[in-house]
């Protein structure tokens, strides 16, 4: 019976039940699960790093000029758009959940076409269960791309049949834009957006439209998927920048050093948190046939490829395999008895390991960073501040300029960045200490592992004989939690 509806929705493409009502359970779900960290200052350091470039993009600031890292222009301009509502973490905590919500919606959508209603709804709760568990708890670039990818492969699913039949709905080009912006807030988001765009292709391929039309309407989704891009890199051509914009977006990523045993670890510890999801996704799959089938298999490969793709793998860079996953498990849990289990213990094991009632550490995080703020604004002689391997956050929460655009941490207290950027690290270093900083922030051991030495030592030499510490402040994110020393009244010394 379950494989007759599954049938039965895979030719029409109709996602029977799932109605926009079914966004609110989703975003009462999501708020649920997130609430205890919204208002953290320090949540993660990728996203505190994301909110102060959107921040400091308001005072002028141009990625990769001005502040540097390797992630896409779209993703600093999302940050940015976000700082117009409030400079508060909040802010952006706020949209993520509804980033996360809307994408369990879609897929919920999605799933429900090759499954019943209710087993939609229970792949979208899966979806949201798991961001948590894999380090999605905030604003981490999936949790963003991973609607536009979502919407764009529900799009092109559902113009399966009409491409067969030769025609190149519009909704088609929408997917590809959505697909072409997805890749604007992160690269390896091509993968999954190039899948999409060869299953419209290769159902267009397979229509009775003559070949020698058929590459009109490929051409242009290509050409829409790609112009994001191709615009940004235009405007970074025309200012004058194209070099500090090439390396960061491609050489800095290709030229950073593999260490295979803790990559390896990482992508093992992953794999054991996704392992109930890949037990439900693959049981689904088991005995799953048909289009439906063949679409989700490709997607999640293309998803793996992008996993893989990227050296020196991270937990959270498992966030897009969630959305394909997700929605393959609503095969399984459509099954009256085994298919409810299922979910009951997906949603046991997630709220089990990371308790979305606990708000002590965010109040901790808020409390260090007030005090932190204090701190420096009590020092504060003009001059500026410098923070080496420690929350790039206080420059906006203190009001100073950026001293270097190195200031995502690790891109100074990591020797596995140094001199990865156009810049030298050692040398920016050098150059900022040589304006006499009169308050720096620094770990009281290196964070980093390992520490690019040459670097902290230079600062630590610094601080020993010009500067004094007026404060020990531990400073937690939701991962581990270190000591920051400030050091101040450099020019007193």
């Amino acid at each position: 019976m379950l494989m007759e509806r599954v049938t039965r929705d895979s030719r029409t493409g109709e996602a029977p039940g799932v109605r926009p009502l079914h966004l609110l359970l989703f975003l009462v779900t999501a708020i649920a699960l997130r609430i205890a960290t919204f208002g953290d200052p320090n949540l993660h350091v990728d996203e505190s790093f994301y909110q102060t470039v959107g921040i400091a993009m308001h005072e002028g600031a141009i990625p990769y000029v001005d502040v540097w890292d390797r992630k896409p222009w779209g993703l600093f301009f999302l940050y940015y758009l976000i700082a117009f509502i409030s400079y508060s973490p909040i802010a952006y905590q706020v949209i993520a959940t509804i980033f996360a919500a809307a994408t369990a919606w879609v897929i919920a959508r999605l799933a429900s076409a090759w499954s019943t209603t209710r087993a939609g709804l229970l792949a979208g709760m899966a979806y949201l269960l798991w961001l948590t568990e894999l380090q999605g708890f905030g604003g981490q670039t999936p949790i963003f791309y991973n609607l536009f990818i979502a919407t764009a492969a529900l799009l092109v699913f559902s113009a399966r049949d009409r491409l067969l039949r030769g025609q190149a709905p519009p909704s088609v080009a929408a997917a590809m834009a959505l697909a072409g912006v997805a890749i604007t807030i992160k690269q390896t988001a091509v993968f999954e957006a190039s899948f999409l765009g060869l299953y419209a292709s290769a159902r267009l391929l397979r229509s009775p439209m003559p070949r020698s039309l058929v590459w009109r309407p490929v051409l242009l989704w290509a050409a829409i998927g790609a112009a994001p891009t191709l615009a940004i890199a235009g405007w970074y051509a025309a200012e004058g920048y194209w070099g500090i914009y090439w390396h960061a977006m491609y050489t800095a990523s290709a030229n950073r050093p593999m260490f295979l045993y803790p990559t390896t670890m990482r992508f093992l510890i992953t794999f054991v948190i996704l392992a109930p999801l890949l037990v439900v996704a693959t049981l689904s799959l088991a005995d799953w046939k048909g289009e439906s089938r063949r679409f989700v298999t490709g997607w999640i490969a293309a998803a793996v490829i992008g996993l893989v793709f990227v050296p020196n793998f991270y937990m959270h860079y498992s966030l897009p395999l969630l959305v394909p996953l997700s929605a393959a498990t609503a095969v399984f849990l459509a099954r009256p008895v085994v298919g409810q289990i299922a979910m009951a213990g997906l949603a046991a094991y997630s709220v089990c390991t990371f308790d979305p009632l606990d708000a002590r550490r965010t109040q901790q995080s808020i409390d260090a960073f007030a005090e932190l703020a204090d701190v420096i604004r009590g020092h504060d002689d003009g001059s500026p501040l410098f923070v080496v391997d420690g929350p790039p956050q206080l420059y906006t929460l203190t009001g100073h300029a950026f001293p270097t655009p190195l200031v995502f941490p690790h891109h100074l207290g990591d020797a596995n960045e140094k001199d990865l950027s156009h810049l030298s690290t050692l040398g920016e270093t050098r150059r900022v200490l040589a304006q006499r900083p009169g308050i720096v922030v620094t770990p009281d051991k290196p964070r980093e592992g390992p520490p690019n030495m040459e670097v902290l030592d230079t600062v630590y030499a610094y601080v020993r004989k010009n500067c004094r510490r007026v404060a020990n402040i531990e400073t937690p994110d939701a991962l581990t939690t270190a000591r920051m020393d400030v050091w101040a009244d450099c020019r007193k010394r």
